[in-house]
């Protein structure tokens, strides 16, 4: 039992580092398409709050999509290969 303990943490945690790296390069990848976006808008607003006003839209529809990629699916694949190896 301690053995599966052991691998089910350091599962989460490789799954938890490839979280924040796909999260930090989503971001960024968005932080620089708002700010070419900004070159082409009316430029009402101060470029940072433009950008922050587009990161927090950003942010809501991002992050479950996210979380359900990187944690629910490859745990899902890894306890229904448990349960056949267990009960085929």
């Amino acid at each position: 039992m301690l053995p599966w303990i052991r691998n089910i943490i350091f599962i989460v945690l490789v799954l938890t580092i490839i979280y924040a790296i796909l999260s930090f390069k989503a971001r960024r990848q968005a932080r620089d398409k708002l700010a070419g976006d900004y070159e082409t808008s009316d430029k009402s607003e101060t470029k940072s709050v433009y950008i922050d006003k587009g990161l927090k839209s950003y942010q809501r529809s991002y992050r479950p999509k996210l979380v359900f990629i990187v944690y629910l699916i490859p745990i899902s694949i890894v306890a229904l290969l448990i349960y056949l190896a267990n009960h085929t």
